[in-house]
């Protein structure tokens, strides 16, 4: 019997690549291009993953979770792609997907910190732009509240609370082809 959190993360799989393939940087590209694409090759090494497993506890999770953060941590990204990408880390963690006792949970974990705290994405509109720094917002929240933040670092916890003030006080939050780095 496969496990059902197989299904969630392939869920969340289809709708980042499906969004991906959408934006107008990878219209033209044809299946030989998917494959030179870091970003869509790195998903579909992890679909061939999850089709090959019963149990979403059989692989550790910076590799169901890589793909995703490569994402958000992405500067080609648009917004909209990049928050996404958070939707689908916050549901990982909301859901329980990682596991507090993994041995592999900690560096897991510090990892999505770095990736979030330190998220990319060029600009499209001054609304969409403020809805991707408000998801990054709950991905911190969710991430400092779910058992699993126990693994955080102080160093981390800090980060995360320069990152929500960053946010907060930002004077200029969006516009039209601007690049956000966060760090």
């Amino acid at each position: 019997m496969v496990d059902k959190n197989i299904y969630i993360v392939q869920g969340e799989i289809g709708t980042v690549v499906g969004a991906i393939k959408r934006n107008s940087r990878w219209n033209t590209h044809t299946t030989l291009d998917e494959e030179q694409d870091p970003l869509l090759n790195s998903f579909a090494q992890l679909k061939d993953i999850l089709n090959s497993i019963n149990e979403l506890a059989d692989v550790e999770p910076n590799v169901f979770l890589r793909p995703f953060l490569e994402v958000v941590r992405s500067e080609d990204t648009t917004g909209p792609i990049t928050g996404l990408a958070l939707t689908s880390v916050n549901k990982f963690l909301s859901y329980g997907l990682i596991d507090a006792n993994h041995e592999a949970a900690s560096e897991a974990i510090e990892n999505m910190a770095d990736a979030v705290t330190h998220a990319r994405f060029v600009g499209t509109d001054p609304a969409s732009d403020e809805v991707v720094l408000m998801k990054i917002l709950q991905v911190l929240r969710t991430l400092l509240l779910t058992p699993v933040g126990a693994h955080l670092t102080n160093e981390s916890v800090c980060e995360i609370m320069q990152s929500c003030f960053r946010i907060c006080f930002e004077t200029r939050l969006s516009g039209e082809g601007h690049l956000y780095y966060l760090n």
